[in-house]
């Protein structure tokens, strides 16, 4: 155990001096404290560790900074407090773009009250001198990743390194809390607790639904009874425009990309001096880049994308530039979500909906970040629906009402990981490991037996490896833990952390820079001398070499746009909802023109009063059922497919489908094919199936939920891929290999972790990892806990079934998604746009064919057959319904909706 801090406390006249610097500083800024900011500070200084929460761009940089800095120009003023070795303060950041804004943040106050304080920052991207200051103790403090903290933490040295760290800062813990990142995280400060008990945790958070829940996960080491909660309580005005056709000017059902829009979003972006374009993935990002860059009338250097998936000193360029206010406009992703400060940023523009409060929120936060500013977004529909959700966010923000975050227990690949480098920071006793393991809200309930498993895992592997050396990594012997030889040392230190890889291939010019990464899978379905866009630039693939694209600029517009697997991003339950209540009361009753959210709701009127025409807009305490081209007349008719508005996001439908499909199958031998959207499902049978004698109850039943999940899909298979990273983690394979510059490539690594999975599966099927592979599967492949709560809602809503003989609204955007990926040489859009065009020739009574099943069942979004191999669903990482992954074609400017 390293000798603990015994520097004398501050004396109150020393603190009062400190404080009165501090207000010096702040008044030759121009800056007035906030009464929230006063109260972290008091809150710091009486010893206590908490939470801070407050809107975008409220301060809560200065609320966690300035207790930190008064205790240090106190502890100045005697010479053992000048006199320190090893960081005075962490200040943890989830991303590396952050790590860098934050520095630059907060060096201008350390620089003007603690002249002797170096600040460095320790991520990825970290200098040579960052890396030496942070090693040799010279920095007082460090603005540090995760990962990079469970790397310092690896080593022998951080004893003595942290012994005298007085306070630890967590930003944006939001984001970290539902993840890995997290739960490493948060072994990683109980690590910190057992060095250095004296310091003090505070965390960051804007917008989240469980405030005290993620307070006390964050504290959890350090056992606190009562963490503080400070919160901003001022009203900050939050102000959504949507961005809309005249009304009576057709919008689509269905689609996503919003195309049709460029002209608006153009006026909106020159109207401005600079703009952050939000939209939702990469793909969709690198499309609208284009789009605009084809009538863009400015100098092209002040157009630029920025998203994961570039190269960092890509995305660094952005930066600088639009904190600079020399960009006119950025398309972005979630990478610009978080607490990064553009001042010169004027406007945000939201493409489609954000499916989740906080998240437009967020975004809408960086416009015009600072203190006291009001918060704007321009929100631009795609489709119809993103109406309604755009009014639903406005109500919810107004009344402060944000999503949860649910942290992760039990994750034993990272519990695996932080053991291994406990052992290589000197050693460890198994009982007092986990003793401080415990601490932590996502190990407190260990059992005896699990941390067995864990040391059995990390010393043979498993009993059926237990002839293979290279998984004997850990060395337990008279009560003290070691790694194994020092070359499981340097392959441990190459993979820490909880990123996985991900088969990224890097795009590097002949002669050039590196421009970022795409899908193995994208890259293999080109031929040198294909023309694709990425990163903001028309490339020729010149060719493939060693997990390498090289290319050169093309003049010519790529027809290619690489796409991403990633996670989704689900709507929440509360805004799916509010959705659903906002419609029925919007149908019972039109909206006056002064009326809260008129705009959207006028412009949906005639949409609603078709669906309740057709059929029925379903209240808040209804599960409407539709089977359309059928009739309660005619229950011998053509297999009709059936629709379910659930209101609960496409994660969640997804999940339904799934269970619905396979209970109808126990019904009668059938084979079903399914699509879903951010409103509801779509069934489709092969044989007809009459939904008037379903017994719907009994379809949506909680009972046998988990039984029937597993049943329905290849389990083994969701299995095997949850395993694929669960074993990168836990170190069982490797992504990088000391001596050698490249990864394994994706091909690689599931071949790896496939043996591995099938010869534990057959000789030891009770593994750790294999148990903890299969509940993921469970979790968050099949969402087994949203399945639980959407299951338990549906229960106590009135089943309304209906028969419409044409698609309704409701039903036309579900049916639209399963013509993607049918072999037809229409293009996807135009054929929507016949199809939604006969449909309005038929709302207005003109004649026209009659619109029922389409003729050749759905394209996979899923499909099961009984009395087959079913096949699984679309799960969590895998695109929407019948979008590529590999490439996705560029609309020439045209509207995928």
């Amino acid at each position: 155990m390293a000798e603990l801090d015994h520097s004398p406390a501050p004396s109150d006249r020393a603190m009062q001096r400190a404080a009165k610097r501090w207000r010096d500083w702040l008044k030759a800024q121009d800056i007035g404290a906030a009464v929230f900011q006063q109260q972290a500070w008091r809150t710091y200084a009486d010893g206590h560790s908490g939470l801070i929460s407050a809107p975008t761009g409220r301060g809560k940089t200065l609320a966690a900074l300035g207790g930190p800095l008064m205790q240090a120009m106190a502890e100045a003023e005697t010479p053992e407090g000048r006199a320190s070795h090893g960081p005075r303060m962490l200040w943890v950041t989830p991303l590396r773009a952050l790590a860098s804004d934050t520095r630059e943040r907060i060096t201008g106050p350390v620089a003007a009250v603690l002249p002797h304080w170096q600040v460095a920052m320790r991520t990825g991207d970290a200098t040579s001198r960052d890396k030496r200051l942070t090693d040799t103790g010279k920095a007082q403090l460090v603005v540090i990743t995760p990962e990079s903290l469970a790397l310092l933490l690896s080593h022998e040295r951080s004893r003595e390194q942290f012994s005298q760290l007085r306070c630890i800062v967590v930003d944006e813990w939001h984001e970290l809390l539902p993840s890995k990142r997290g739960v490493l995280l948060q072994l990683n400060l109980a690590r910190i607790q057992a060095l250095a008990p004296q310091a003090q945790v505070w965390g960051l958070s804007a917008t989240i639904g469980n405030l005290q829940e993620a307070s006390d996960v964050l504290l959890s080491a350090w056992q606190v009874q009562a963490p503080a909660m400070i919160q901003d309580m001022r009203p900050k005005p939050f102000h959504l425009h949507s961005i809309t056709p005249p009304l009576g000017t057709r919008m689509p059902w269905a689609g996503h990309l919003g195309l049709a829009n460029l002209g608006e979003v153009a006026k909106l972006v020159f109207s401005a001096p600079s703009t952050i374009v939000f939209t939702n993935t990469r793909a969709q990002a690198e499309l609208w880049h284009t789009a605009l860059a084809s009538i863009w009338p400015e100098d092209a250097e002040t157009l630029a994308i920025h998203h994961g998936s570039l190269d960092q000193g890509v995305r660094q360029s952005v930066e600088q530039r639009l904190r600079a206010g020399t960009l006119r406009c950025v398309v972005a992703t979630s990478s610009l979500d978080l607490g990064v400060d553009f001042p010169a940023v004027e406007r945000v523009i939201q493409i489609g909906g954000a499916r989740s409060v906080a998240r437009m929120v967020q975004r809408a936060g960086r416009a015009k970040h600072r203190p006291g500013a009001a918060v704007h977004v321009e929100a631009v529909a795609t489709q119809a629906m993103d109406l309604a959700e755009f009014a639903a966010v406005r109500e919810l923000a107004e009344a402060q009402v944000y999503e949860r975050r649910e942290p992760l227990r039990l994750c034993f690949d990272v519990l695996s990981q932080h053991a291994m480098s406990a052992a290589l920071a000197g050693g460890f006793r198994p009982p007092e490991l986990l003793a401080e393991v415990r601490r932590t809200a996502a190990f407190r309930d260990l059992s005896d037996a699990q941390w067995q498993a864990v040391l059995a895992f990390l010393e043979h592997g498993s009993d059926s490896l237990v002839q293979y050396p290279q998984y004997e990594r850990l060395h337990c012997a008279d009560g003290m833990c070691q790694p194994a030889n020092t070359g499981v040392v340097r392959m441990h230190r190459m993979s820490i952390g909880t990123i996985t890889a991900h088969g990224a291939v890097n795009v590097q010019y002949l002669r050039g820079a590196r421009l970022g990464s795409v899908e193995e899978a994208f890259i293999a379905r080109l031929s040198p001398g294909d023309v694709f866009n990425f990163a903001g630039r028309s490339l020729v693939l010149v060719r493939l070499e060693n997990q390498t694209a090289w290319v050169r600029r093309s003049a010519e517009v790529g027809l290619l746009t690489p796409a991403w697997a990633g996670s989704l991003m689900p709507m929440s339950s509360s805004l799916g909802e509010r959705m659903q209540q906002l419609l029925s009361t919007a149908a019972a009753s039109p909206a006056a023109d002064d009326a809260p959210h008129a705009r959207e709701l006028q412009w949906l009127q005639p949409l609603l009063q078709l669906q309740s025409q057709r059929s029925l807009v379903p209240g808040a305490d209804q599960l409407l059922i539709e089977q359309v081209g059928n009739t309660q007349a005619s229950q011998a008719a053509k297999a009709a497919p059936l629709f379910v508005y659930p209101f609960a996001g496409r994660v969640a439908h997804e999940g339904l489908a799934v269970l619905i499909a396979t209970r109808l199958a126990h019904l009668q031998a059938n084979t079903f094919a399914w699509a879903c959207n951010e409103i509801g499902l779509m069934i489709q049978p092969t044989l007809p199936i009459d939904a008037n004698a379903v017994d719907w109850a009994e379809i949506f039943k909680l009972d046998g939920l988990d039984t029937d999940l597993r049943s329905a899909v290849n389990f083994s298979e969701l299995a095997r891929k949850r395993f694929k990273e669960i074993a990168q983690i836990a170190g069982l394979v490797q992504s990088k290999v000391p001596g050698k510059k490249s990864r394994a490539s994706d091909r690689q690594l599931q071949v790896s972790a496939s043996l591995l999975f099938d010869v534990l599966s057959k000789y030891d099927p009770e593994h750790l990892l294999l148990r903890q592979a299969r509940q993921e599967a469970l979790d968050q492949e099949l969402h087994l806990p949203t399945m639980q709560r959407l299951l338990a809602s549906i229960a106590g809503r009135q089943m309304a079934l209906r028969f419409p003989a044409r698609h309704t609204p409701f039903s036309f955007g579900l049916w639209a998604e399963s013509f993607r990926g049918q072999l037809s040489n229409e293009t996807w859009q135009d054929k929507v746009r016949r199809m939604a065009a006969q449909q309005e020739r038929q709302a207005a009574g003109e004649p026209g064919p009659r619109t029922g099943a389409p003729r050749t069942r759905p394209s996979r979004s899923g499909a099961l057959s009984r009395g087959a191999a079913p096949q699984r669903p679309r799960s969590k990482g895998t695109p929407p319904q019948g979008t590529r992954t590999a490439a996705r074609r560029t609309p020439q400017l045209q509207d995928r909706s």
